[in-house]
């Protein structure tokens, strides 16, 4: 075998280890946009369960983390936000708060480093808390070594932005956090692969160092391949958000439940859902983040305006959630578990 052979052997090895890493198990897209003076950092939450509120989340409300561990981390919340959550009240998937910070979460996997001797969070509340405390990337990187992520359901990776277009990824997996910020994330991309993992299988594309065509499947690389190549051609005529949704239906599955563009230079939202095509917005200047208003709450799937979130509706939310978590055996995370968060979410409450 000449020299050439043997390069295009191990070339031919290493893209059926990366198609053949768990990926199909596993799904969500999410991206980040910056151009004609906006920021924007679009997801799409792919999986079985289509459940959700979109939650008003008040500042100057005091929180403990929701764990076992008995040296438990206590917090003052400094910034108001907007979520969409599926765990109920105060364990997001993903939102903004009143500065412009961005948090996305998307499924991953491997082992989270040793919690012994640390504050813990779970995989959710962990969001929650960077949004309520920080103002931005750079404060976020600044204290991420703080805590420990003990997973409740699974492990998690994060895309995130801020107004000033800082973007970082956070991972963690071989016992150990990964971060990529500034010249170390070249592509603010991330699907289900660990992000070093999605750049080596992009650079054999065309157009990132290699002579493959973009493939139509839809697996976790072969997405942040789409997406990579789409924000490498641009736009055209259409808006910075409607490249977005044309990007995020580009990559979209049948069990794309929501597709959510995040506008951090004007602090809105834009989403849709598989139930309601129809694009609806929400503009955080416009919502009171104190605790002179009650906390309220919208229906991702048939909402039309925010109302006063009860704590029946919380608990409705999750056992719905339950039911088809249970009814499509997504995990081990059993009903008593449920309960605990209903009641953990319903005990925070402005005082």
């Amino acid at each position: 075998m000449n020299k050439l052979s043997i390069q295009r052997f191990f070339v031919y090895i290493l893209l059926i280890c990366l198609l053949f890493i768990p990926n199909v198990l596993l799904a969500c897209t999410s991206f980040i946009i910056q151009e004609d003076n906006q920021i924007l950092l679009a997801k799409n939450l792919d999986w079985e369960i289509d459940n959700g509120f979109i939650l008003v989340n008040k500042k100057g409300i005091l929180k403990t983390a929701y764990t076992n561990n008995p040296q438990k981390l206590t917090w003052i919340s400094k910034f108001g936000s907007v979520t969409f959550n599926q765990f109920g009240k105060e364990f997001p998937l993903g939102g903004m708060n009143e500065k412009g910070l961005v948090i996305e979460e998307l499924n991953s996997w491997g082992e989270t480093p040793d919690y012994e001797n640390k504050y813990q969070m779970n995989e959710f509340q962990w969001t929650q808390y960077c949004l309520d405390n920080f103002a931005n990337v750079e404060e976020l990187i600044k204290s991420i070594d703080n805590i420990v992520i003990a997973p409740l359901f699974i492990n998690l990776h994060y895309l995130i932005s801020d107004s000033y277009g800082n973007t970082a990824i956070v991972e963690f997996y071989n016992g150990r956090r990964y971060l990529y910020n500034g010249e170390n994330l070249p592509y603010p991309i991330l699907t289900n692969n660990h992000y070093e993992n999605s750049l080596k299988y992009l650079s054999n594309f065309k157009g990132f160092g290699g002579n493959m065509e973009v493939r139509s499947e839809n697996t976790s690389n072969e997405r942040f391949v789409k997406v990579a190549s789409m924000l490498k051609i641009g736009k055209t005529k259409d808006t910075s958000e409607e490249f977005a949704f044309n990007i995020l239906d580009y990559v979209s599955q049948k069990d794309t439940q929501w597709s959510i563009i995040y506008n951090i230079s004007n602090k809105s939202i834009q989403f849709k859902t598989l139930q309601n095509k129809t694009i609806k917005t929400i503009d955080l200047v416009n919502i009171d983040f104190s605790c002179n208003t009650p906390i309220s709450f919208y229906e991702v799937n048939n909402g039309n305006d925010f109302k006063e979130l009860e704590p029946v509706d919380n608990e409705k939310l999750l056992m719905d959630v339950f039911s088809k978590y249970e009814y499509h055996n997504l995990g081990n995370v059993n009903k008593k578990e449920f309960l605990n968060l209903i009641d953990y979410g319903n005990s925070i409450i402005c005082q």
